[in-house]
């Protein structure tokens, strides 16, 4: 009888022994009973003994050959290590669904080679010429390198002439970017130029066509793997090449279950591997500026635009002598100037619905949600209040229930305001809106860059969603609208993502040879951000926030860990995070600073509160010891049963 040792997706950290009358090779997956139910776990050793006396067999071997082969058995195991996430749990996210719940490993459409390549009618700069160069000496052994480009400098084209290169040569190439959205249009330029079969991984496609791409990266069918961050754990046996788009993005984290950040594992994976990573951006995060600080990756730089194409001009409003409006004066002649010379214009407001606040004008009454604490946001074309928290959802009320008055009205913008205001003022030219509510739809988002990249004049309307990879080559200008908040954002990183977004989103203007220009409505126009915005000289606004974090000793220059719990009862949340800060100074690690419990900004979600405990150390060693120690007294703990909680390793909001 041989003794296996199998992963199973239950949130516990160990693994479970059971007896084989057949001999399994790791990696293989394995119906086992467990409890009353049976599940499917994954094969990860061979055991001559087990520590259990009584073991129960398997049902069912599922594979004839594993589904995971050794490197990504010690990727996945170290993954679990790191973000101390049960390993069952790890292997499952890894897993596509029909894999997990036991499904035949095989391909039911195969991905062709692309119809036609195209050369590229374009020569490429200087720049990007040694860029090329530069990581070419490097590609069969591992080196980080940050290609940090000016928005619109061409580092697509960096991509795209070195994963052909690694194409040659017989391997694979996994390309990382931060939204759905994007993964079509980088598909197309791919598919355009690079003669290999090219599949997607991302949350939008079918479970048939998740287990297809998966299998096709297994077999290395699939010269390139393009997707989001779970494409992170592809399964690619000639991996030569890893490349992260807009790696300053924090879509990269994932931020619900198994807490994993795709940008750091990149790196872990490229290292196993032996191979470059590439991290293209035009904002690079503080993190990875601290790894070019510390020489342990190489910055390289495209500080040109590609082509005749020159910067954008941007120029700011100042909003303090407007009232209750979304759109100045000055903002809505510069588009009329744009529209008339048929060119488009995009509109940035980070806020989907139609008004973030519905209250009453005599006694300051505002709707707000009973579950959360949060404002009902008014949704008008279905007239609804919405949280866009809990999705709860109900009727405007007609009278104020504190005054009983009739009045109350709608303030602030959020998207579908703006559709309409600016359809007031612009009568005869199309309005597109993209954002979460009108891509809901499959295909609806494609159908919308479509009818952009016509080249039509229109005025496009969007949130974060369009702020980051897409390339219109009609659009001359681009209008940023309510941003303030994130000047006083409570969380200590506001400034670098308001930098980030707002050079990201100026980048979308002006691609195509003319200049295009910049308009940021403010109501602090005299803030220091907007000196380096203005002048886009980002590095230096970056060097000046690394100081700042360095005297602080804020990450980069430390390591922190969220320890959250929620509970229905406040109480409960808020105690068992105090159990948990006793138990961690009684492992007295004078290298780890322990911070709280506190309540978020936000600590009502759901109908349940939610407390922080926050570890932070310079030693990251240090840090994860005294994870590991907790791990192990975590059943000591007397409210574990009355709580949810969850750990957060580099948390990034």
């Amino acid at each position: 009888m041989a003794i296996l040792e199998v992963a199973i997706p239950v949130p516990l950290t160990q693994t479970f022994d059971y007896k084989s009358e057949v001999e399994v090779a790791k990696g293989v997956r394995v119906k086992v009973p467990f409890g009353c139910k049976k599940v499917i776990g994954i094969v990860l050793a061979q055991k001559d003994k087990s520590n259990f006396e009584k073991l129960r067999s398997i049902e069912e071997v599922l594979d004839d050959t594993p589904i995971l082969d050794q490197p990504m058995l010690d990727f996945l195991r170290w993954s679990a290590q790191y973000y101390h996430h049960p390993i069952g749990e790890v292997i499952s996210t890894a897993l596509p669904k029909n894999l997990r719940i036991g499904k035949d490993a095989i391909i039911k459409k195969i991905t062709g080679l692309p119809n036609k390549i195209e050369k590229p009618g374009f020569s490429i700069t200087e720049e990007q010429r040694e860029a090329i160069e530069k990581i070419s000496t490097s590609l069969n052994k591992y080196h980080g390198f940050l290609l940090h480009g000016v928005t619109g400098s061409g580092k697509t084209e960096v991509y795209l002439r070195l994963a052909q290169t690694v194409l040659n040569q017989g391997k694979q190439v996994l390309v990382l970017v931060p939204e759905i959205g994007l993964t079509p249009q980088m598909i197309a330029r791919f598919e355009s130029r690079l003669s290999a079969c090219i599949v997607s991984i991302h949350s939008q496609l079918n479970e048939t066509q998740k287990l297809d791409a998966y299998l096709m990266a297994k077999n290395g069918s699939a010269g390139v793997v393009l997707g989001t961050r779970s494409a992170i754990f592809a399964p690619m046996p000639n991996l030569g090449l890893i490349i992260i788009d807009e790696e300053h993005d924090t879509s990269f984290k994932q931020q619900s279950s198994f807490r994993y950040s795709a940008r750091d594992l990149c790196f872990v994976r490229a290292k196993q591997a032996n191979i470059p990573v590439i991290l293209g951006t035009a904002t690079p995060s503080l993190e990875m500026l601290k790894q070019v600080m510390d020489k342990k990756i190489t910055r390289l730089v495209l500080a040109q635009r590609a082509g005749n194409a020159i910067l954008p001009k941007i120029n700011l409003i100042d909003m303090r002598t407007e009232t209750g409006v979304a759109l100045s004066a000055m903002l809505v002649e510069k588009m009329r100037q744009h529209l008339s010379n048929n060119k488009q214009v995009m509109l940035f407001i980070n806020r989907r619905g139609y008004a973030p606040v519905y209250f009453c004008t005599e006694c300051s009454w505002k709707s707000t949600c009973e579950h959360c604490d949060s404002s009902m946001i008014y949704h008008r074309h279905i007239n609804r209040l919405k949280c866009h928290h809990c999705n709860d959802e109900k009727m405007p009320e007609q009278t104020c229930p504190e005054c009983g008055k009739q009045s109350l009205e709608v303030f602030g913008y959020g998207t579908q305001r703006l559709e309409e205001t600016l359809g007031s003022h612009f009568v005869n030219t199309p309005i597109i809106r993209i954002d979460r509510d009108t891509t809901r739809r499959k295909k609806a988002f494609e159908q919308h860059l479509k009818q952009i990249n016509s080249g039509d004049p229109c005025i496009i309307v969007g949130t974060q969603m369009l702020a980051k990879g897409h390339d219109f080559s009609n659009l001359a200008m681009v209008g940023v609208l309510d941003i303030d908040g994130g000047l006083l954002s409570s969380n200590f990183r506001g400034t670098e993502y308001l930098a980030q977004l707002l050079i990201q989103v100026s980048g979308r203007a002006g691609r195509s040879g003319e200049q295009g220009e910049v308009t940021i409505q403010t109501r602090y126009p005299d803030h220091p951000i907007f000196n380096y915005v203005l002048s886009n000289r980002y590095t230096q606004f970056a060097s000046t926030l690394l100081k700042q974090r360095a005297q602080a000793k804020m990450p980069p220059f430390s390591h922190q860990v969220l320890i959250c719990a929620n509970a229905k009862i406040k109480q409960n949340a808020e105690n068992f995070l105090q159990e948990i800060a006793n138990l961690l100074k009684n492992i007295k690690m004078d290298s780890v600073e322990i911070w709280g419990p506190v309540a978020p900004v936000m600590e009502k979600k759901a109908d349940y509160y939610y407390f922080n405990l926050y570890l932070q150390s310079d030693d990251r060693k240090s840090l994860h010891q005294m994870l590991a120690t907790l791990n192990q007294h975590t059943h000591t703990l007397t409210l574990k049963n009355k709580v949810r909680w969850y750990l957060d390793i580099d948390p990034v909001e």
